[in-house]
């Protein structure tokens, strides 16, 4: 399974926006989802279908959405600024089903969950947490949700002396800026312009956390194999120099993309990943949590097919994870001595056109776009930014609207806010 690993750590990298090109202000939100739109416009509508990928699919459409991988990301990730979670998953899907094709054997392993019980994620995640020094998580670039999961996480780390937050997206000048002005900018890194994401690290700067950048900042023309050997490597060589060169008693919470927080389980793997470079470069005690294998999809066709099931048999309405009686958490999945824990997430209702979760984990509150913003004719980015805050700041909410359709919405926290469009 070590050749999963890298699939995902590779299809994340097809579109990368690099830290050291992030310190700029970004394009708006609508034309950098016009130019999304306009790049993947060729694809034929076939490639949007609903219900996975059949047995013998097409291989020229195969190798046509492939062709396309980057511009689908450069869509999923536009549409997951602008609050379309939903549109922003399909857009991933079209790509992830024809990279990781599932096998039948995965729902079998049903059977292997006997006297398995569940627990509420982010409580059984302290209290493992509590004999560790450093806590990775993953996130997909394009679902918001795994950010406000960190943030509720974060929040509960803090508390048993976790205090540097390190994140994939940050550039190395961004974070300092933040870290001096207590407030994420738009040039903190390319992601955290995502509005969860900003939201999230917005209230670990308020609950006392150091940011950390860590991400490999040279961009000197290499092979693919070397330049991804070297990024996992210095990744977490800038971890160890950054941070516990620096503070013996350091307590760390790790936010990465995919699969970047692995260990490896051989001795000498083919390709060694982040998280395990990391765990021998420290020598300090690690726990590497998964949370993105077990979402609802917008097409229930494209959940993991183990997702289902494991919903029927554990029904919670928030996170959990399983535990053995003997105290050990089952790995799903063929992952084994890769991760420690596996977050399953619910099906969050939708609430006021937009994912439940928002609330839930985010600790946000519905509040209706006013109705002189909505636009009479074609879409209209609206932003909602705290009345104090700098120009430079992040939204806490964007959403697109169109004319003639409902429209959902603001999620905020309880602050005066000033608003602004963009046709």
């Amino acid at each position: 399974m070590q050749i999963r690993a890298v699939v995902l750590a590779t299809l994340a990298c097809l579109f990368v926006p690099h830290a050291a090109a992030q310190t700029r202000l970004p394009e708006t939100y609508m034309e950098r989802l016009k130019t999304a739109e306009a790049a993947t416009a060729p694809l034929p509508a076939a490639v949007f279908g609903r219900g996975g990928v059949p047995n013998g699919s097409d291989p020229a459409l195969d190798k046509l959405v492939l062709q396309h991988g980057s511009q689908l990301q450069m869509l999923g990730t536009a549409r997951s600024f602008v609050g379309d979670t939903d549109g922003a998953m399909a857009a991933f899907d079209v790509l992830r089903r024809r990279q990781l094709r599932h096998s039948p054997a995965i729902v079998r392993q049903m059977a292997l969950l006997e006297h398995v019980a569940a627990e509420e994620a982010i409580a059984a995640i302290v209290r493992e947490a509590r004999t560790k020094r450093i806590v990775l998580i993953n996130e997909a670039h394009h679902v918001p949700l795994h950010r406000a999961f960190a943030q509720r996480l974060a929040a509960e780390l803090r508390k048993i002396g976790y205090t540097y937050l390190a994140c994939e997206t940050f550039n190395a000048l961004g974070a300092q800026a933040a870290n001096e002005k207590r407030y994420v900018a738009r040039d903190t890194g390319y992601y955290t312009s995502e509005p969860v994401f900003a939201g999230f690290v917005n209230a670990a700067l308020a609950d006392g956390w150091t940011l950390v950048p860590y991400e490999f900042e040279d961009i000197r023309v290499r092979t693919p194999a070397e330049q991804l050997r070297l990024r996992e490597e210095m990744q977490a060589r800038n971890l160890v120099d950054r941070i516990f060169a620096k503070d013996k008693d350091a307590k760390v919470l790790v936010l990465v993309g995919y699969s970047h927080h692995h260990k490896s389980p051989e001795a000498e793997p083919k390709t060694i990943l982040m998280g395990e470079h990391l765990r021998r470069m420290s020598g300090l005690p690690s726990l590497h949590v998964e949370q993105v294998d077990f979402i609802a999809h917008p097409d229930p066709a494209d959940d993991n097919p183990l997702y289902a099931p494991l919903l029927a048999t554990y029904p919670s309405q928030g996170p959990i994870v399983l535990r053995n009686e003997d105290g050990s958490y089952p790995i799903l999945l063929g992952v084994n001595g890769r991760i420690d824990m596996q977050v399953i997430h619910p099906r969050y209702p939708v609430r006021d056109g937009r994912p439940g979760w928002l609330v839930s984990l985010a600790g946000r509150t519905a509040v209706p776009i006013p109705a002189r913003l909505l636009p009479s004719s074609g879409r209209r980015v609206i932003k909602a930014t705290p009345a104090s805050a700098p120009e430079d700041a992040v939204p806490t909410d964007i959403v697109l609207v169109e004319a003639g359709k409902p429209a959902p919405a603001l999620m905020l926290t309880k602050e005066p806010y000033r608003f602004s469009y963009e046709e």
